[in-house]
């Protein structure tokens, strides 16, 4: 077979293949930003996934087969799609980009259904889940609102009463995990166990051991001990603040970036990273009663400072 005939079959396939793809185009609806006509413009799928992707991949799968009970193909609606999307840090549908245009498009009268996986892939706090209901009650009263967990209508007094015991068991899953993860992290500070970045007045080492998280190991155990030259720039900007009111978060900053003093990211100070020392300190700081405290530490101007060793400088990860 000679290379024309080749490039005429190639070609053939391709004017084949890109009819294909107008096709499906033409009948389904992607996050591409392309205005795709629908065959239920006025449906809407609304998925909310706080990480990664394979929760996308399952909760799209679950929306397929709830779209088909309810008489509708997935692809064949509006789809909204937050992706990596925290309700905790954006507990209503202002605070979302989907959810805001998912809003919009209901104010404008475009969608009149809407379904979801679960109440708390809309709402995880009691507060917003309530309003919301109470705004689509008096605004938007024609808008049946359906998800996996609760398929009574919102306007009827059982759907509400299972909308708030919903909103409220999701609310309380969402604190009791803020609890664990807190016990967590206070577990492993107390045991000097690295749980965050840099830690300005700590140093990085080392344990020898390995670090299991959820059963994964991650990397080497880094556990955290002070450092000495840092805590006495510590003492400093406390000391200075308290002393001398006139001397303001800018003052100091600019002191210490005159000292050639970094911070834990070896960038300059700023006064907000000079507020954050002195009104947040690290959780470390309470442990420094496990350690013994030099008889004598480096003063201002801090002649001789050495930083703190970090974890990053000792190329133990890839």
């Amino acid at each position: 077979m000679s290379d024309a005939t080749l490039r005429t079959i190639t070609l053939q396939n391709e004017e084949i293949f890109q009819e294909s793809v107008k096709l499906y185009l033409s009948g389904h609806n992607h996050d591409s930003g392309m205005h795709i006509p629908i065959k239920h413009p006025n449906v809407a799928i609304y998925n909310r996934m706080s990480s990664n992707k394979q929760e996308r991949h399952s909760q799209e799968f679950a929306m397929r087969q709830f779209a088909n009970v309810m008489g509708f193909d997935y692809d064949e609606c509006n789809i909204y799609n937050d992706d990596a999307v925290s309700a905790l840090k954006n507990p209503s549908f202002e605070d979302r980009d989907e959810g805001k245009r998912l809003m919009q498009d209901i104010a404008n009268g475009t969608i009149d259904t809407v379904y979801s996986f679960k109440v708390d892939r809309l709402f995880r706090r009691m507060a917003q889940g309530a309003s919301w209901m109470d705004l689509m009650a008096k605004k938007y009263p024609k808008v049946k609102v359906i998800t996996t967990d609760c398929a009574m209508p919102m306007d009827t007094s059982q759907g509400r009463m299972m909308w708030h015991m919903l909103l409220m068991l999701s609310e309380n899953e969402n604190t009791k995990r803020q609890e664990r993860t807190q016990s967590g992290m206070q577990s492993k500070t107390e045991r000097l166990e690295k749980t965050s970045s840099a830690v300005f007045g700590w140093s990085e080492y080392d344990s020898g051991q390995r670090n299991f998280t959820n059963g994964k190991d991650v990397g080497p155990l880094i556990k955290m001990e002070p450092c000495w030259h840092e805590q006495a720039v510590i003492e400093y900007v406390h000391l200075a603040w308290k002393m001398d009111k006139g001397d303001s978060f800018s003052k100091i900053a600019r002191s210490l970036n005159k000292w050639h003093i970094p911070t834990a990211m070896g960038k300059e100070w700023s006064p907000t990273a000079i507020s954050r020392l002195i009104k947040k300190p690290s959780a470390y700081q309470d442990q420094l009663h496990q350690f013994e405290r030099p008889k004598r530490l480096i003063k201002a101007p801090f002649r001789g400072f050495k930083p703190a060793v970090r974890a990053i400088n000792m190329k133990l990860f890839p």
